[in-house]
């Protein structure tokens, strides 16, 4: 079963069950696949294209956490915690920070002596895939270089 066919199913199965917060964050996902379908004519929609458009969701998700948190408004903030969770469940694990230190020493020992931010950042970004979150990466690979 592909993600999207399982995105459809657990709709269903919270249209059922009255699970509102679930069945608007689903709907939302289903529509960000639909204009990514739009936007990309031609090309087929994979897993892979799937869990992109959830990990931009996701993304909004967390930046708008920090907005109302920052703003006062807790309540908001904590729906979209909830709907953050439903969209965690279709992404794989993030790696580790562990895993991407490694990663980072790989990469700096193969590029040599005094790489540059860019260098290590580029290629430690293609190594870890796209189940790494770049924000973390990029703080790892700052704090590696400057030690």
């Amino acid at each position: 079963m592909s993600i999207r066919e399982e995105i459809e199913r657990q709709l269903k199965e919270a249209q059922k069950q009255s699970r509102h917060v679930e069945i608007s964050t689903l709907r939302l996902l289903l529509s960000s696949l639909k204009n990514y379908e739009i936007a990309h004519r031609g090309e087929e929609i994979t897993d892979d294209s799937v869990l992109k458009v959830a990990r931009q969701e996701v993304k909004k998700r967390h930046e708008a956490i920090e907005a109302y948190t920052k703003g006062g408004r807790n309540e908001l903030a904590e729906k979209e915690r909830q709907e953050l969770e439903i969209l965690q469940n279709f992404l794989p694990p993030e790696m580790s920070d562990d895993d991407i230190r490694e990663i980072i020493d790989s990469v700096i020992s193969e590029l040599g002596e005094s790489p540059n931010f860019g260098q290590v950042m580029g290629a430690a970004m293609k190594k870890a895939g796209p189940n790494v979150d770049g924000k973390k990466v990029n703080v790892l690979v700052k704090q590696r270089l400057n030690e």
